[in-house]
C-alpha cells in the first residue's frame, strides 16, 4: 500500500501528473468556455501520458514486421544499422559522445547479429547542426564489442530517413550490395522499408528497441507519466512521417 502511495504522490507532483492537476485547478477559477477548454486539455495530456495509449499507438507500429528467423538474416548480404541520436561530447569510456538509447538498441542488435553471422555493418547517421556524426559514434561503440573495424562502413552525410536510404544505396551499389539487412527501432522499422523500399528490391527488416512490454496493465499504467508521454510523441511523429512520404515521391 505504501509504495502505491508514493508512485500515485510521485505522479501527480512530477510532469506531467502536476500540469494535469495545476489545469483542473484551473477550472474552479476560470470561466464557463475557459473552463471547458482547461479541462479538455488537461484531459488530452492525460490519455497521451499513460501506458494504454502509448500501446494503442506503437502496437500496430511494432507489429508491422516480425523479426526474421536466423536462417533468413543469413541469406542478407550487409546490416545496415539506422541512426537514432546521440548525446554528443558526454563522456564514455572510449572517447566523447554516446549513443541514445533508441540507437544502442539499434547498434547492440547488429552486433549480436555480426556474432552469429559476420557480414559488413553499415552505420548510417550523419552530423546535425554541426554535431559529431552519429556514424562515428555507432562505428566506435562497434568496435568497442569486438568488431572487426574492416567490416564497419560509416555513412555520415544522411541527417534523416529519406537520406539514410539515399546515401545507403549509393554504397550497396559501390559495393554491389543487393539484398540487405535494415535494424532499427521497431517503431521505426514501417517508415524505414517505406523508404529504403524505394531503392532495394530486396529488404530483410529487423526491428529493434521494442517500446511496449505486451503485459496485463495495473494501477500504475494508468497514472500519468513523462515516459508514455514521450513514447506516445514518438508514435504520432512516426504516423505523421509515414504519411508525409506516402505523398512525397
Amino acid at each position: 500500500m505504501i509504495f502505491i502511495i508514493k508512485k500515485l504522490v510521485t505522479h501527480c507532483l512530477l510532469p506531467p501528473g502536476i500540469f494535469i492537476i495545476l489545469l483542473l485547478l484551473a477550472c474552479i477559477f476560470l470561466k464557463r468556455r475557459l473552463k471547458l477548454l482547461a479541462f479538455l486539455f488537461a484531459l488530452f495530456i492525460y490519455i497521451l501520458s499513460i501506458g494504454p495509449t502509448k500501446d494503442i499507438l506503437l502496437v500496430p507500429l511494432e507489429n508491422s514486421f516480425v523479426v526474421p528467423s536466423l536462417e533468413e538474416v543469413k541469406t542478407g548480404d550487409v546490416y545496415v544499422v539506422l541512426g537514432g541520436g546521440i548525446y554528443d561530447n558526454a563522456p564514455d569510456v572510449d572517447g566523447k559522445g554516446t549513443l541514445s538509447g533508441d540507437a544502442l538498441a539499434r547498434v547492440l542488435t547488429a552486433y549480436k547479429l555480426y556474432s552469429i553471422s559476420k557480414k559488413p555493418v553499415i552505420l548510417s547517421g550523419g552530423r546535425i547542426f554541426g554535431r559529431t556524426a552519429e556514424a562515428d559514434i555507432a562505428k566506435r561503440t562497434l568496435i568497442s564489442f569486438g568488431v572487426n573495424e574492416k567490416d564497419i562502413i560509416a555513412e555520415s552525410k544522411s541527417i534523416d530517413t529519406y537520406e539514410n536510404a539515399l546515401f545507403v544505396k549509393e554504397i550497396a551499389d559501390a559495393h554491389r550490395i543487393s539484398r540487405i539487412v535494415l535494424i532499427t527501432s521497431a517503431y521505426h522499422m514501417k517508415r524505414s522499408h517505406l523508404l529504403f523500399s524505394r531503392r532495394f528490391r530486396d529488404i530483410i527488416p529487423y526491428p529493434a528497441g521494442y517500446l511496449t512490454s505486451r503485459t496485463r496493465y495495473d494501477v500504475l499504467s494508468f497514472l500519468p507519466s513523462a515516459a508514455a508521454l514521450a513514447d506516445s510523441s514518438l508514435a504520432l511523429k512516426e504516423y505523421m512521417g509515414i504519411a508525409f512520404y506516402r505523398i512525397r515521391p
